[in-house]
């Protein structure tokens, strides 16, 4: 029996301006799981695509797998940077408040107008990293050389060295332990040909807000966070959860040919969730990584901090 009803595809964009049907901007493939193929959208802002994306999860009483293609978390200790809001809430948690509540999108928008896609992501990591007393990170490389003293230009020494919101002295990896799985980037390089630090920066607020949507919230959950792994013969995702957002990496896969490369990405994982879960295989990947010891301090870091990617290969 399948585990969803529908797939939701999404590669973002973390950049300025506005800027669709292209490559390195927004895709989004979407449709249920007996279309033929899913059908695919460039919105020309990052508001425009969350507005997309809440529409399709509203419209629907089915369920549906909700992925995106940034850092849903940070490497561990990362968290413990950031003061309130959040406090008492488990890491992944105080991440997306904190970033909820700071970052701002569409800055300069008149009303009436469309959105600017213009966003405060350099400030937000500048703020984070001067009170962490870190001028060597962890957030690096602005677009602007200079123009900010608390973000370097090149990549710090790893791993950083930070003082956390008690004033203690951490120790921060670059990667987390799935990046180094999947040769996935660091989400603390904020910019240069291949970064994804943007991404995860103006991601995360986006995902936050629709899995806490007044009208989603009672049934949506965010793996493995939330759900933890799914396990033989258990139903998936869980009871409850209708709506599961998930991390993804598209370069785990192969792209279905297209003169777009973003586009073809969206669509190879669309059908790659499809199909899987139409051969009752999808849940699998949902499973605890192969070589990852229950109840370890590594498994309790993934499931609190860090996250997982979807159909990332086995942990170390």
């Amino acid at each position: 029996m399948a585990c969803f009803d529908a797939y939701i595809m999404v590669d973002w964009s973390g950049g300025d301006g506005r800027r669709g049907g292209r490559a390195d901007c927004i895709w989004v493939a979407h449709g249920a799981a007996r279309d033929r193929a899913p059908a695919t959208t460039s919105p020309w802002s990052r508001s425009e695509a969350a507005a997309l994306l809440r529409q399709l999860l509203v419209q629907t009483g089915r369920k549906v797998l909700v992925c995106a293609d940034f850092a849903y978390g940070y490497p561990a200790g990362f968290a413990g940077l950031l003061a309130s809001p959040g406090r008492g809430a488990r890491p992944w948690l105080r991440v997306w408040q904190r970033l909820a509540r700071d970052l701002r999108d569409d800055i300069g928008t008149r009303p009436g107008a469309a959105a600017t896609n213009r966003s405060n992501r350099f400030d937000v990591a500048a703020a984070i990293n001067a009170g962490a007393a870190a001028e060597q990170g962890p957030f690096w490389c602005h677009f602007d050389a200079g123009r900010s003293p608390h973000i370097p230009q090149r990549q710090p020494a790893q791993p950083f060295t930070v003082i956390d919101a008690a004033g203690r002295a951490r120790r921060i990896e670059s990667l987390r332990r799935t990046d180094r799985r999947a040769g996935s980037d660091t989400a603390f390089r904020l910019f240069g040909t291949g970064s994804v630090g943007s991404q995860a920066l103006t991601g995360i607020p986006r995902i936050a807000a629709l899995r806490f949507d007044d009208e989603l919230r009672d049934h949506s959950a965010v793996w493995p966070f939330e759900t933890g792994w799914s396990t033989r013969g258990q139903p998936w995702p869980p009871r409850g959860v209708r709506i599961l957002h998930a991390e993804i990496y598209p370069s785990l896969l192969a792209p279905r040919r297209d003169r777009v490369k973003d586009r073809g990405q969206v669509r190879a994982l669309w059908h790659w969730a499809r199909d899987l879960d139409r051969a009752g295989m999808l849940a699998g990947q949902f499973a605890r990584p192969c070589g990852l010891r229950p109840g370890s301090r590594q498994e309790a870091l993934i499931r609190g901090e860090e996250g997982w990617i979807l159909g990332c290969p086995a942990a170390d």
